[in-house]
């Protein structure tokens, strides 16, 4: 299907689910309600975003904020504490609310980038980005390239941009150049694409090649279509549009 068709189509889609004609779910990141420029803000849409593949995400979140809510499990979301915590205290209690799925790679995944937290950027997110200028470009080089080995699972296609989304979204980064943030190639996304022709199969990275192309010169970035698709594809791809 040509761009001429199906962009139309697009524009419609984010036009009924902005007037609120797509049913969404209340609140998809469930948070503590931190202040957006606190530094633990930052670290609470950064750490849990490493687990969350091969999962439920709404279900992640919420294990998420009750391990934060959990006076004895909210010291996992301090990176200058996960150094010094013995790593079986940090696996049972990151599996006492489902935080950690996978018990032994979702352990050695938060302890990783709490230690690259606390060895390079003083135990804070933001000095990632500032270290960075708040460039979306100058930040994916940064996590899939330089230092790809700091990051496990934050640097890969579907981490890494849902990070930058949503730190946008929650916090005060105000990052530069959103536009390169790719669309999200989730499950939802992924059938959405393939129900608007876009794209043929399941394949990643074939969704965000289609999607960047066809948003290239419209109003509308990519990322910004990842909630419109993935509430539209949970409600059955209803509307029709």
């Amino acid at each position: 299907m040509t761009n001429s068709k199906v962009l139309p189509r697009i524009l419609k889609l984010y036009r009924l689910f902005t007037e609120g004609q797509i049913k969404t779910l209340a609140q998809h990141e469930v948070n503590p309600g931190f202040s957006k420029e606190d530094r633990l803000n930052y670290i609470y849409f950064t750490l849990p975003v490493c687990l969350n593949f091969q999962r439920s995400s709404p279900a992640m979140w919420q294990s998420a904020l009750k391990t934060w809510n959990d006076e004895k499990t909210n010291y996992l979301f301090y990176p200058e504490k996960i150094v010094e915590t013995e790593w079986v205290k940090i696996q049972a209690d990151l599996l006492k609310h489902k935080l950690a799925l996978q018990k032994n790679k979702h352990t050695d995944i938060w302890v990783k980038i709490s230690t690259t937290l606390n060895t390079h950027f003083g135990n804070d997110p933001r000095n990632i980005l500032i270290k960075n200028g708040f460039d979306v470009s100058r930040i994916l080089k940064f996590i899939q390239g330089e230092k790809k080995e700091w990051f496990p699972y934050l640097k890969g296609l579907k981490m890494a941009n849902y990070w930058l989304y949503i730190l946008n979204k929650y916090t005060n980064a105000n990052l530069k150049n959103m536009h390169l943030i790719s669309i999200i190639p989730d499950t939802h996304v992924i059938k959405s694409s393939i129900k608007l022709g876009l794209i043929k199969d399941s394949d990643p990275k074939a969704a965000v090649e289609a999607w960047s192309r066809l948003l290239k010169d419209s109003p509308i970035t990519p990322v910004e279509m990842h909630s419109v698709l993935w509430n539209w594809s949970r409600n059955n791809f209803m509307p029709k549009v």
